[in-house]
C-alpha cells in the first residue's frame, strides 16, 4: 500500500513539474545520449572497471575504446563517430579536442600549445553544435564557438560527432553535432575509484623545461547492488606553464597611394608592422563533475549532475615591433598583385622601435546543473524530462594592459624586404633594439585586450516514445524544448583612451631607473621566421611606468599638461580602466523547438531501418547597446598614424529580430550483409548567426591610414542547408573495418563579414559588417580504414592502425555588388585533412604514434585590415604509451607535437606572410591507478 502510494506521489509530482514548466512558458527535448551498442552484452563490470569480451579475451585500455566508438558507429541508424573512455578517468588522449582530431572529418585549431577548438567537414567552431549530456554549453567568448580546453577530459565518458541530422537532434550545427557524455553511477558496481598524477614540461626549444607542473585527477563513487542508487564525484587539478613565440603583421594594408613616388603606384599592400613577442602563460585547469542516479520507484529514473570547471590562463607578453607609417616611405618596389617587395623610410624618425608590454588574462568558468527524469509508463512508452541551468563567463578585462615606449629611428633609413612565401618580412636600417637610455612614452592603455562576458542558458526538454513489437513502425517520438539565453559583454579601458591621447607620439622622456629598464632576451623567434629579427630588446616594468606617468615629473613634458592632469585627478590619479559604454553589448534569445519522428524497420535478409521526421524551430532575439555618436575627429598631432575621437551622448537603443525553420530529416540504414552496412540521408539544418554578429553597438579604430568601423547587424537570417550523405561500411570484427561516406551541403542565406569604404566627418573609413549573402555547396568524402593486426604472429598481433582522410572542397557566389567591394567569396575553414596512427596493446604494454595533418584553409574572410587569412599546412606528431605494473596501477607518458611544427598564416596571396607561432613540445609523465 505505501509502495503504491509512494508511486502515486511521484507521478504526481512528475505531472506537477511538467505543468509548472508549460505553464512558466518552457517547452521542454529529449536530452540526447549516445546511441546504445548493440555489442552490451560483450561487456562487463568487475570491481567498478569496465572489461570487454573480445572473442573470449578480456580486453581493457584503447582496444575497449576502439570496441565502444565501432560499436557507438555501427549501431546508430545516422551517421556516427565516436571517442571513449579507456576506462573511469582516462581519455585517449589529454585533451577533448585533440581525441576528437583523430574522428574522420575532424581537424582542430589551436592555440598556446593545445587544440582548442573543432571543424568537422570543413565547417568551422561556429558551426559545430556542442552538447554536454544533450544540453547547450555556453561560451565565455563573443562568439557560439566552443573551447574544449576548459573541459577536462577525465571527466568524458564519450564523444559523439553526429554528423547527419536527426529530429530529436539540437539544431544549430550544420558541420555536425558534438555531444559530450560524463560518466553516470549506473556505469559501475559498487565502489569504484580512478586516480592518476603526472608532471608535465613544456618546453619552447622543443627539450625539456627547467620547471614542472603537476596534473591530478581522481574519480570516486559507489553503486548499491540492486542498480537503485549510486552516487560519482570527480576532481581534476592541472597547471601548465607555457612559453609561446610569435611574429606578427597586423594584417596587409590594402588600397595604399603611393602616386607620389610614381604614378602607378596607386594600389599598393604592404604590412601594418612587424612585430615579434614572446608570450608567457600559465594555464590552470580546475574542475569538479558530481552525479547521482536514483531508481525511487522501478518505473521512475532521476538523474542530477552538475560540472564546474575553471581555465585561467595568466599571460603576459614582451615585444618589439616596427610600426608602418606609410607617410614616410620615400621609396617602394611593387611585385604582383601589387604586393609591396621593399620600400625605405626616411630619417625623420617617423618610424619607431616600439617596446610593447601586454597581459591579456583569461579566467574562464564553464558550470551545468541539471535534472534528468524518465518515467516508464508501461514497457514500451516513457517519458523524459530534463532541465538544466547552464554558464559561462570570463570577467578579467580590468586586468589587462596594453603599454609602449619606444625610439624614434632618427638619422636612419628603415628598409623593409619581402622574403617571400617562406619567410615574413624583416627590416634592417633601425636603431639598436638594446638602448635603455632613449626611452619616451606611448600607449598607455589598461584594459582593452578583451571584453568580460558572460552568457547564460536556461533550458527545458521534454520527450515521450513509444516502441512498437510488431509491423514495419518500430518506434515514434515527439519532443518539445525552450532555451533562454542571454550574452553579455563589454570591455574596460582607461576613460576615453586619455593616456594614449596625451602620451602617444614619444613626446615623453622616460628614465630607465623609473621604469627598471633592461634588455630582454627573446632568442631566435620561431625558428628565423623573419630573417635578422632582434633577438634581444628593451623591457620594463610595467606598474612602475604607470606610477611615472601619473607624476609631475612625465606630464609636465606633455603640451597639454593641465587638461591632463585634470583628466589624471578625474579618474582617481591614475589610468585605472573603468567599463567602456561603447562596447556593451546583451543579447537575448529564446528558442522554441518540437519534432515528431518515426522509425521504421524491416527485417528478411538485408535488414533495414529508416529514421524520418520534422523538426520546427523558432527563434527571437533582442540586442541592446549604447549608441555614441562621434562629433569630432582630429588627428593626434604627436602621433600622424593615430587619432583622436570626440564622442557625443549616450542614449540606449534595442533592435528585435526573428525567424523560424522547418526543418525535415530521413537517414536510411541498410545490412547489404551481417558485416556490411549501407547508409543515406537527407535533412535540412540550420547554424545561427554568430551572438557577436548579431550586436546593435559599434567599435572604432583610429588610424589615419586604415580607420575601421565595425558593427553587427540585428536583421541576420540563420545559415540554412540542405544535406544529402551516402556511405558504406565494411566490418573486419569487433576493431576493425573500413568505411565511405560521401556529402554535400547546400548552404543558403550565408552569412559573413563584407568590408565596404565609408567616410565618417570627412575622413575615409572601412565598414565591416555581417550580411546574409547567396549560397555555397560544399561537398567532400571521407575514407576510413581501422585494423588490428591479430593475425600475426606474437607479439606482433598487438599491432593495430586507425587511419581516415578526409576530402572537402567547396564553390560559393556572390552577387556582384557584394564582388565588387569584397573581393571574392568563399567558406571558412574548408580543407583537407587526414590522421594515422598506429598502435600496439599486448600485456602489460600499450603505445600509440599519432600523426594529425590538416591542409591550407581559410581561417576568416575578414582578418587583420579586414582582409582573408588563411593558414599553412600543419601537421603533428604525438606520443602516448603506458605500462601496466598490475592489475591495479601502470605508469605512461604522453608527448604532444613531437616534430616541433610551427603554425604560419597568409593573407590572399602566398607572398603576403603574416603570422608566424612556434609552441614547442610538452611531455606528461605519471601514474596511474584503479580500485
Amino acid at each position: 500500500m505505501q509502495r503504491k502510494v509512494l508511486a502515486l506521489s511521484v507521478r504526481n509530482a512528475l505531472a506537477g513539474m511538467l505543468g509548472i514548466c508549460f505553464i512558466g512558458g518552457f517547452m521542454p527535448v529529449h536530452a540526447q545520449d549516445a546511441p546504445a551498442p548493440s555489442t552490451q552484452d560483450a561487456q562487463r563490470t568487475t570491481d567498478g572497471k569496465a572489461v570487454t569480451d573480445l572473442n573470449g579475451v578480456s580486453v581493457t585500455g584503447q582496444l575497449q575504446s576502439l570496441f565502444l566508438s565501432q560499436s557507438t558507429k555501427r549501431d546508430a541508424v545516422n551517421t556516427v563517430d565516436s571517442v571513449s573512455a579507456e576506462e573511469a578517468g582516462k581519455f585517449p588522449d589529454q585533451n577533448v579536442a585533440d581525441a576528437l582530431q583523430r574522428v574522420p572529418g575532424v581537424s582542430v585549431n589551436r592555440s598556446g600549445g593545445e587544440s582548442n577548438q573543432i571543424t568537422v567537414r570543413g565547417f568551422g567552431p561556429d558551426f559545430v553544435n556542442v552538447l554536454l549530456n544533450g544540453r547547450t554549453m555556453p561560451t565565455a567568448a563573443s562568439d557560439r564557438a566552443f573551447d574544449f580546453d576548459v573541459l577536462p577530459s577525465e571527466v568524458i565518458q564519450q564523444a559523439v560527432v553526429q554528423k547527419t541530422s536527426t529530429p530529436d537532434l539540437e539544431e544549430g550545427g550544420i558541420g555536425g553535432t558534438v555531444n559530450i557524455i560524463t560518466a553516470r553511477p549506473f556505469d559501475f558496481n559498487g565502489w569504484h575509484a580512478a586516480g592518476s598524477a603526472a608532471g608535465v614540461n613544456d618546453s619552447i626549444n622543443g627539450g625539456f623545461a627547467n620547471k614542472t607542473t603537476p596534473k591530478v585527477s581522481g574519480i570516486i563513487g559507489n553503486t548499491n547492488a540492486d542498480h537503485t542508487f549510486g552516487w560519482l564525484a570527480s576532481v581534476v587539478y592541472y597547471k601548465r606553464d607555457h612559453i609561446e613565440q610569435s611574429i606578427d603583421t597586423l594584417g596587409w594594408l590594402q588600397n595604399q597611394d603611393f602616386s607620389r613616388i610614381n604614378p602607378s603606384y596607386t594600389n599598393l599592400s604592404l604590412p601594418q608592422t612587424l612585430q615579434g613577442q614572446v608570450i608567457n602563460e600559465t594555464r590552470t585547469r580546475t574542475s569538479f563533475n558530481g552525479a547521482i542516479d536514483w531508481k525511487p520507484l522501478d518505473d521512475v529514473t532521476v538523474k542530477l549532475d552538475g560540472l564546474f570547471s575553471e581555465y585561467k590562463v595568466d599571460s603576459t607578453y614582451k615585444a618589439f615591433g616596427s610600426y608602418t607609417n606609410t607617410g614616410i616611405i620615400q621609396n617602394i618596389t611593387p611585385g604582383a598583385n601589387g604586393t609591396a617587395q621593399n620600400f625605405v623610410m626616411d630619417q625623420s624618425g617617423g618610424m619607431s622601435n616600439d617596446y610593447a608590454e601586454q597581459a591579456n588574462p583569461r579566467d574562464a568558468f564553464n558550470t551545468q546543473f541539471g535534472s534528468h527524469i524518465t518515467w516508464q509508463i508501461d514497457p514500451s512508452m516513457e517519458l523524459d524530462l530534463d532541465s538544466a541551468a547552464s554558464g559561462a563567463w570570463n570577467k578579467q578585462s580590468q586586468g589587462g594592459y596594453f603599454v609602449v615606449l619606444g625610439t624614434r629611428n632618427v638619422g636612419v633609413n628603415p628598409t623593409w624586404t619581402n622574403n617571400g612565401d617562406d619567410h615574413l618580412g624583416s627590416y634592417t636600417g633601425l636603431l639598436p633594439s638594446t638602448d635603455v637610455n632613449d626611452l619616451h612614452a606611448h600607449v598607455t592603455n589598461q584594459g582593452t585586450q578583451s571584453p568580460n562576458v558572460s552568457d547564460k542558458i536556461l533550458e527545458n526538454q521534454l520527450h515521450f516514445g513509444k516502441s512498437f513489437l510488431d509491423g514495419t513502425l518500430s518506434r515514434i517520438d515527439f519532443g518539445l524544448s525552450n532555451s533562454n539565453r542571454t550574452k553579455t559583454e563589454v570591455t574596460y579601458n582607461t576613460p576615453n583612451s586619455f593616456g594614449c591621447a596625451e602620451y602617444c607620439g614619444y613626446v615623453v622622456d622616460v628614465p630607465a631607473d623609473a621604469v627598471n629598464a633592461q634588455v630582454f632576451h627573446a632568442g631566435n623567434l620561431v625558428n628565423g621566421a623573419s630573417p635578422g629579427f632582434p633577438r634581444d630588446w628593451v623591457s620594463y616594468d610595467v606598474n612602475k611606468l604607470f606610477a611615472y606617468l601619473a607624476t609631475p615629473a612625465a606630464y609636465n613634458q606633455l603640451p597639454n599638461a593641465a587638461a591632463f592632469k585634470a583628466q589624471l585627478d578625474a579618474n582617481g590619479g591614475g589610468f585605472t580602466s573603468v567599463p567602456d559604454p561603447n562596447t556593451y553589448s546583451m543579447i537575448k534569445e529564446r528558442i522554441s523547438s518540437a519534432y515528431g519522428m518515426a522509425t521504421l524497420e524491416g527485417d528478411g535478409s538485408m535488414p533495414w531501418t529508416l529514421n524520418v521526421g520534422m523538426r520546427y524551430t523558432k527563434t527571437n532575439t533582442t540586442s541592446y547597446a549604447y549608441s555614441v555618436p562621434i562629433v569630432g575627429i582630429a588627428v593626434n598631432p604627436n602621433d600622424p598614424t593615430n587619432a583622436i575621437p570626440t564622442y557625443g551622448a549616450l542614449s540606449p537603443i534595442s533592435e528585435n529580430g526573428n525567424y523560424h525553420e522547418w526543418l525535415p530529416s530521413a537517414n536510411f540504414k541498410l545490412n547489404l550483409l551481417d558485416n556490411v552496412v549501407f547508409r543515406a540521408a537527407a535533412s535540412k539544418t540550420l547554424t545561427r548567426p554568430d551572438l557577436s554578429n548579431l550586436a546593435a553597438s559599434a567599435s572604432y579604430s583610429f588610424r589615419p591610414q586604415d580607420q575601421t568601423v565595425t558593427r553587427g547587424n540585428t536583421q541576420l537570417k540563420p545559415y540554412l542547408s540542405k544535406n544529402y550523405d551516402a556511405g558504406i561500411e565494411w566490418y573486419f570484427n569487433e576493431t576493425s573495418y573500413t568505411a565511405l561516406n560521401l556529402f554535400r551541403k547546400q548552404v543558403s542565406n550565408f552569412s559573413t563579414l563584407i568590408t565596404t569604404q565609408t567616410t565618417l566627418l570627412g575622413f575615409p573609413f572601412l565598414l565591416t559588417e555581417p550580411v546574409n549573402l547567396n549560397e555555397a555547396t560544399i561537398k567532400g568524402a571521407e575514407f576510413t580504414f581501422n585494423y588490428q593486426f591479430t593475425k600475426l604472429p606474437s607479439p606482433f598481433d598487438g599491432l593495430g592502425v586507425a587511419t581516415n582522410y578526409t576530402y572537402v572542397t567547396s564553390d560559393a557566389t556572390i552577387s556582384q555588388d557584394k564582388l565588387a567591394n569584397a573581393g571574392k567569396f568563399a567558406v571558412p575553414g574548408i580543407g583537407n585533412s587526414y590522421n594515422a596512427s598506429l598502435y600496439y596493446q599486448k600485456g602489460p604494454v600499450e603505445m600509440r604514434v599519432a600523426y594529425n595533418w590538416r591542409a591550407k584553409y581559410l581561417a576568416s574572410i575578414a582578418g587583420n585590415q579586414s582582409q582573408p587569412t588563411s593558414v599553412k599546412d600543419y601537421g603533428q606528431l604525438d606520443l602516448s604509451a603506458s605500462y601496466k605494473l598490475n592489475e591495479h596501477v601502470s605508469l605512461f607518458v604522453d608527448a604532444t607535437n613531437l616534430t616541433n611544427e610551427n603554425i604560419y598564416q597568409y593573407q590572399v596571396y602566398d607572398d603576403r606572410q603574416s603570422y608566424a607561432e612556434a609552441n614547442g613540445r610538452t611531455f606528461f609523465l605519471g601514474v596511474r591507478a584503479s580500485l
